[in-house]
């Protein structure tokens, strides 16, 4: 809007100082009217002409060529007139320029009128204005030669208007000196316009400034400098017309006057409201959004901390309190080093190093922190600071350190596990649980005399290079590391023949494991195989051993006992009572030897497997009935007790050894219980199989001797001298027989109360798949929970 008046200075000025030019030129008198007699001289259109265009050359945003230089001489023009005609009105002397006025413009006009002193003056000090070079320095100066003329053009336009307010007619004094209504017009407007020029500098940055100053300035000074004479101009226009007389002028002008300040007074009071209110508005609104902005920053989950240029704390928040142990009243003005002992920047400015990076605090107590800092400048009121948002790692340092402690004892224990996979004399192969990415150890590739690495796990088929013990094709299916894979469950250990390239054929011993992932589902399954050939040749020896141990020992007792039966029946024919006993021990002696031998080749035997039980189907209740006719001494068989379950199936036994079983069992009930106890023999049918069970009354065994009591060798802490003889093999012996069926054999005992042998075996034929054996209470069928003395 300032530069608008400006312009309309830059146009207006000129074309009314060119009309009344005109005017005077041609002598229209409609060109060159006047108010109270006193138009606007040609003088002074000039100088209006050369004001406006200086004013205009000022305003030019691009500046022109010489632009500067043009505008001081047009301001200077119009210094000059105004300084002549100042010099014509106090010393009569115009210099030749009334004459050349007059040759110029009406060469029939006798005179001229002169300019009036304010105008001028007026003109003077607008002309030294418009001189003035841009200059921040001269600004004060040129303010206040334009608003001195302002004054001087308010002062003549009063003048003007003021003598017919209060009179008839026009006084001499104003009629000599005050100017012509045009003139007054244009120099107001032109002092206007060079104020608008440069509205950011000077009395005018006042007026625009958007402040409470610049709002009342931009109120008041108008109505204040222009009013009274606006009003002064209605009311000569009134009186012309006739619409008000001259006694009424004065007090309406009066009247008017007090009741525009009064609304301008109020009209501004308004503004002035509807400013405080809006400003109330505004502080409520920042007072609430500093309050939303602390108590973000109260309740953010990281420490705060804003520190000034010389390191100082301005602001922590709650959470920056409780993570360095100090009260908020014992940081605030303090070094930041309290907190940070190596100090936020690392002793650089705050506009140098800003960013993220890792730090060391220290609480209240003295213990350290871990932390992680994010600077970030910050400028204010009080100079410049830094938001330091802070966290505290030192929780995730401590994690990060346990990861990579967790990590090295990882890799050792890896390492560990690499070189026991490597140098165990174990073959160990793992497979994934899709049959890819095979992996064994050089044992396992050793045994099975080929490379494994990356090969993938054939499912079906028959394996080219797995052979059962006795040389037939095993299929894929049956192999155990399928088995495992596809059951989810433990196979093994079973023995198979690995056939290497070249022909040779490796006995093993496989198992097969599922490996579990954390949800339980099968991740893979890891095979052992181990090489059981020097097994096989220690049995082998072991045999012959003692095969050739009981043959050499069974020739020479068979000649003492044969030599010592006839040597007794001399005897007894010579009645020789006392040498007869003596031949009758050495006889038992060479019994209790021969049947330790047995056992050793009963062992022997049934350990290597070489014989199978010639089974075949008997009557259990029958077969149980004819043990305890043959068997049993007549003055023990009392005590017996047969209990046999009625409609038992016929159960398919090799008579023999089982007779055996059942004669070890008897005859430890017999021999550990008390004379004259029963003792209860059973047989019952469960599903799939029948339990036949021996239960006496003795005293029982310790846990100890249950656990152990079918173990080969194994004898008792508490056998008595009546079970110092013998190897410890009965049990043992027993327990190998009836695997041999395909049952189980087990014992419940506790001390003082009893023990109960008991055994199962299938009813199935031979070759048919029976039930699993169930054994009470989940016990091993090997190893009870009671024993008794081994015969």
């Amino acid at each position: 809007m300032a530069r608008g008046i400006a312009w309309l200075a830059t146009l207006g000025v000129p074309l009314v100082g060119a009309l009344y030019l005109l005017g005077w030129a041609w002598d229209v008198e409609m060109l060159r009217p006047g108010v109270a007699g006193i138009p606007m001289t040609p003088v002074t259109g000039i100088a209006m002409i050369f004001g406006g265009a200086a004013l205009g050359l000022r305003l030019r945003r691009r500046p022109l060529r010489h632009q500067e230089p043009a505008a001081t001489a047009c301001a200077l023009v119009m210094l000059a007139i105004g300084v002549v005609s100042l010099l014509r009105d106090l010393t009569g002397w115009d210099a030749g320029a009334e004459a050349l006025m007059l040759r110029l413009l009406d060469e029939h006009a006798s005179a001229l009128p002169r300019p009036s002193p304010l105008s001028a003056t007026g003109m003077t000090l607008l002309g030294v204005a418009l001189a003035l070079p841009a200059r921040s320095r001269c600004v004060r100066l040129r303010d206040t030669l334009v608003v001195l003329s302002l004054v001087t053009s308010t002062l003549g336009l009063n003048g003007l208007l003021m003598g017919p307010l209060l009179m008839v007619g026009t006084l001499p004094f104003l009629a000599e000196r005050s100017m012509g209504l045009p003139t007054a017009l244009t120099l107001l407007l032109l002092a206007v316009g060079t104020l608008c020029a440069r509205p950011g500098l000077g009395l005018m940055s006042r007026i625009t400034r958007d402040s409470l100053g610049g709002f009342l300035a931009r109120r008041l000074v108008p109505v204040a400098l222009m009013g009274p004479s606006l009003v002064g101009m209605v009311l000569m226009l009134l009186h012309d017309v006739r619409a008000i007389n001259l006694e009424a002028k004065l007090p309406i002008f009066a009247t008017v006057v007090s009741a525009g300040g009064a609304a301008l007074v109020l009209l501004s009071a308004r503004a002035l409201d509807l400013i405080e209110t809006h400003r109330q508005q505004a502080t409520a609104a920042l007072e609430s959004s500093e309050a939303r902005y602390r108590g973000l920053l109260e309740t953010t989950p990281a420490p705060l901390l804003t520190v000034d240029a010389q390191g100082l704390l301005r602001f922590v928040n709650t959470e920056a309190e409780r993570v360095f142990g100090y009260p908020r009243e014992e940081l605030l003005g303090r070094e930041v080093e309290l907190l940070v002992p190596e100090g936020l920047f690392g002793g650089r400015s705050l506009d140098t190093g800003l960013g993220e990076r890792a730090i060391h605090g220290r609480r209240k107590d003295g213990s350290p922190l871990s932390l992680e800092v994010r600077l970030s400048p910050m400028s204010g009121p009080e100079g410049p600071s830094v938001l330091a948002v802070v966290r505290d790692v030192t929780e995730r340092e401590r994690y990060l350190a346990s990861v990579q402690r967790a990590r090295e004892e990882a890799e050792l224990q890896r390492s560990q596990v690499q070189a026991l996979l490597d140098h165990t004399p174990v073959g160990i192969v793992f497979v994934a649980a899709d049959g890819d990415g095979l992996v064994a150890n050089p044992v396992a590739e050793q045994l099975l005399g080929r490379p494994l690495g990356g090969v993938t796990l054939e499912m079906t088929g028959d394996s080219p290079f797995v052979l059962t013990a006795d040389g037939k094709p095993v299929h894929r299916t049956d192999v155990p590391i399928v088995r495992a894979l596809r059951t989810g469950q433990r196979v093994g250990p079973e023995e198979f023949l690995i056939l290497h390239p070249d022909g040779s054929r490796l006995p093993v011993l496989m198992t097969a494991a599922p490996v579990f992932g954390p949800g339980g589902k099968v991740r893979g399954v890891v095979s052992t195989a181990q090489d059981v050939t020097t097994r096989h040749e220690l049995d082998r020896l072991r045999e012959e051993y003692v095969s050739l141990i009981s043959h050499d020992l069974r020739n020479p007792l068979h000649t003492i006992s044969l030599r010592v039966g006839l040597l007794r029946r001399a005897l007894r024919e010579r009645n020789l009572e006392r040498e007869e006993s003596m031949t009758e021990s050495i006889q038992r002696s060479v019994a209790w030897m021969s049947s330790m031998i047995e056992e050793l080749l009963e062992g022997s035997r049934l350990e290597s497997q070489r014989e199978t039980p010639r089974r075949e189907p008997r009557d259990l209740a029958r077969f149980l009935e004819g043990v305890l006719e043959r068997d049993v001494a007549p003055d023990v068989r009392e005590r017996f007790h047969l209990e046999v379950q009625s409609s038992l199936p016929p159960v398919w036994v090799d008579a023999t050894r089982l007779e055996r079983v059942v004669v070890n069992l008897m005859t430890n009930a017999a021999k550990y219980s008390p004379d004259g106890q029963p003792i209860t023999v059973r047989a019952q049918l469960q599903p799939g199989q029948v339990v036949v069970s021996v239960t006496d009354l003795g005293p029982g065994l310790s846990p100890e001797d249950a656990a152990r009591v079918f173990d080969k060798y194994y004898r008792t802490r508490k056998s008595g001298v009546a079970d110092a003889k013998g190897l410890g093999l009965g049990l043992y012996i027993s327990r190998l027989i009836i695997e041999a069926h395909g049952g189980r054999i087990w014992v419940e005992s506790e001390p003082s109360r009893g023990s109960t042998f008991s055994f199962s075996l299938p009813v199935a034929p031979p070759g048919a798949t029976p039930l699993p054996p169930q054994v009470p209470n989940g016990q091993d069928p090997a190893a009870g929970d009671g024993s008794a003395v081994s015969a």
